[in-house]
């Protein structure tokens, strides 16, 4: 008979975890800009709306109650859409550093794909804390 032990993980900084969110909600800002063809930055691209201000609130309030499963996989999904996302704004850079040409066809499937995963992790943990209670 086989016996599993269960893990006690320390839990992550609800702070980071949200924060990695926020940064990659930033980087989606900056290539969805691309996508547009847009080829300066905005002036303070560190200043987000209130909307986006609360979004972060509620989701620091659920990740704090979410199940520890539900934390650990918004965690590798954070670290993963981070990962790909930082490659691919990398790419996009320097694309179009070295030929000058715009690259909005591959900074909207960029953009898709991030939208996607910040969708995915927001679920994830919005499902966790909330989903039993209303």
């Amino acid at each position: 008979m086989t016996h599993y032990q269960v893990q006690n993980y320390p839990p992550a900084d609800d702070g980071d975890a949200i924060s990695a969110l926020v940064r990659l909600r930033g980087a989606l800002a900056l290539v969805e800009r691309m996508a547009e063809g847009a080829n300066t930055l905005p002036e303070n691209p560190a200043l987000l709306d209130q909307q986006a201000l609360d979004d972060g609130a509620t989701l620091t309030l659920a990740y704090a109650n979410a199940s520890s499963v539900a934390r650990r996989r918004f965690d590798a999904l954070a670290s993963e859409a981070a990962g790909f996302a930082a490659a691919g704004l990398k790419a996009l850079i320097q694309y179009k550093q070295r030929t000058g040409k715009e690259c909005a066809p591959a900074a909207r499937q960029l953009a898709d794909e991030m939208g996607r995963s910040i969708t995915a992790m927001s679920r994830i943990i919005t499902a966790s804390s909330f989903g039993s209670r209303f």
